[in-house]
């Protein structure tokens, strides 16, 4: 069996960490992670498809107790892992049949807040994640938060779970992580910093929003168009009205990059402000874009979960990798995450259903230029919808040497979205209708597919 390795890394924390990795990235420019190391002595494209949780597999940091459960196990791993390469992996449950996949590393929400909470005399309370972050705002360039951030960094690439790795930096960044207030941009690009001072091969995945409704990020831009800084306490006045009087009163800060609030606030109670689907994907595009933009130093490649929102509406995807490449720049590699294990299926969908579903939207994104895809997973559901998700992942992977082709055009059309390839004076058709319930021309020359039922994803030369 392989043999999880340890590795030490120089002391000084100045210096570039030494990276036993079997794996190079580098970003083309072209929106692509070129990965060099498994396929042999060239950088060559790398799709990502990753996965946060397996379902039907449980991560423990026991040992097997003896080798038939240790192969019931890995068959286990092995099989429901079988078309994915990235799996995030805490360091100390880590087996070795794990060892042939990417492993996904995401220490720096708990780094982070580990930092904050070491710190007295910071405001505590229903709002004490708006003073934590004006104190982060503050300390972020001090070598006290430097030496604390080299110092977790050595002790996380001295106890590294395997030698093929990337890193994903604070979840949901711009929303706050597991705060209520979104991190400072300078604060994540200091992480990557010194990551990246100590590991000059670092690859650092961003996923930015949950949704891309409005941030507490959004409000700040607003406020500091009026005004030199933000307050040293939350400016109630602007916040949403009803929000102070909620359990969660900093919700009445996120707002979009207009003023529009993400939720209303009545009698203590709090929902998502609804609006018709022109005006959210008005919305959608400006606020993820700018978002990109701010964030765009804290990290390689980017991308946000929003499971809910494509549901309801495929067609989000695409606006989504639009808006990403806008703000970061078309070079920079997109991955989204999508639904894996039916955390948003409704009841009355099968599994089977919801995955066509899940379909249209990740071929969508790529078509809309994402490089990569990851799946969140809730594990509090049985497997049902990710044995549904496998077959379609295969058939992705199946694909995947049209995707990796030079793109010669593409084009959308309301609900109809095309990417053609092409490869030697041979072209080839990536075709998605996003609409849940017309039928759509394709209407393409040279197509022998005339038209795209709902939800319909196509495939072909031509």
């Amino acid at each position: 069996m392989p043999v999880v390795a340890f590795f030490m890394l120089i002391a000084c924390s100045q210096t570039a960490h030494q990276s036993p990795s079997a794996l190079e990235w580098k970003v083309d420019g072209d929106g692509w992670v070129l990965q060099k190391g498994l396929s042999g002595k060239k950088f060559e494209k790398f799709f990502a498809i990753g996965t946060w949780h397996v379902p039907g597999y449980v991560f423990t940091d026991s040992e097997e107790a003896d080798d038939a459960q240790y192969q019931r196990n890995a068959s286990l791993f092995q099989e429901r892992t079988a078309p994915i390469q990235l799996v995030f992996v805490t360091p100390g449950l880590q087996k070795a049949y794990m060892s042939d996949k990417i492993h996904v590393l995401n220490p720096f929400s708990p780094m982070l807040h580990k930092f904050l909470d070491q710190r007295s005399g910071i405001t505590e309370g229903k709002d004490k994640d708006y003073y934590r972050n004006r104190y982060l705002e503050k300390m972020v360039d001090s070598p006290e938060f430097e030496e604390f951030l080299d110092t977790e960094i050595r002790q996380l690439l001295d106890n590294l779970p395997n030698d093929k790795y990337i890193f994903s930096h604070i979840d949901e960044i711009a929303m706050g992580g597991v705060s209520r207030w979104a991190i400072p941009p300078a604060a994540g690009a200091k992480i990557t910093e010194r990551l990246k001072l100590q590991h000059k091969n670092a690859l650092v995945f961003v996923d930015l929003l949950g949704h891309a409704k409005g941030s507490t990020y959004l409000f700040e831009k607003k406020y500091l168009q009026t005004h030199d800084a933000l307050p040293p306490d939350p400016p109630y006045d602007l916040a949403t009205p009803g929000a102070l009087e909620s359990t969660i009163p900093l919700l009445g800060f996120f707002h979009s990059y207009n003023g529009l609030p993400v939720y209303q606030f009545i009698d203590g109670n709090y929902s998502y402000t609804t609006h018709g689907y022109e005006t959210l994907k008005s919305i959608w595009y400006e606020n993820a874009k700018l978002i990109a933009e701010g964030y765009k130093t804290c990290g390689d490649v980017f991308g946000i979960n929003a499971f809910g929102d494509f549901r309801t509406y495929p067609a989000l995807a695409g606006v989504t990798v639009d808006a990403l490449r806008a703000g970061l720049g078309e070079g920079v590699p997109v991955w989204l995450y999508f639904d894996g294990n039916g955390y948003a299926k409704p009841a009355n969908v099968t599994p089977e259903a919801y995955i066509e579903l899940v379909k249209c939207q990740i071929y969508t994104a790529i078509i809309h230029g994402a490089t990569g895809i990851m799946f969140w997973n809730d594990w509090h559901k049985t497997p049902e919808v990710f044995d549904a998700l496998l077959p379609m992942l295969k058939e992705l992977n199946d694909n995947m040497d049209i995707i990796k082709l030079k793109t010669l055009e593409t084009k959308v059309d309301g609900d109809l979205h095309v990417m053609i390839k092409k490869e030697k004076g041979k072209k080839y058709v990536i075709a998605s209708n996003t609409n849940k319930s017309e039928a759509l021309p394709l209407n393409r020359p040279g197509i022998q597919k005339q038209t795209l039922n709902p939800l319909e994803v196509y495939i072909s030369d031509f």
